[in-house]
């Protein structure tokens, strides 16, 4: 699949996710995503512990929940990403 995505810093979408892994970047985060085809979006968290694995969290969602501001919540170090498939 072609896509990529738009990310917010800081920013987790709550209330969508589906499956949790630990991964090593947020590209990697991004892949797994890709490779489920019901996937719209991640939330990665990067580790506090130097060389540990993140958190990725794959969500699954209208686009109509992007749009609300109140599925947002303020959270350091998490970056929400919003996947936008390419024809």
């Amino acid at each position: 699949r072609s896509a990529y995505f738009t990310t917010r810093e800081n920013k987790r979408l709550q209330g969508y996710v589906v499956k949790r892994y630990e991964s090593p970047s947020l590209m990697s985060c991004s892949q797994l995503c890709l490779r489920n085809s019901w996937c719209t979006s991640t939330n990665f968290k990067i580790s506090s512990k130097k060389d540990d694995k993140g958190t990725c969290e794959l969500n699954k969602h209208n686009i109509s929940v992007i749009n609300e501001k109140n599925e947002f919540h303020d959270q350091k170090d998490v970056t929400f990403s919003l996947l936008l498939k390419v024809s």
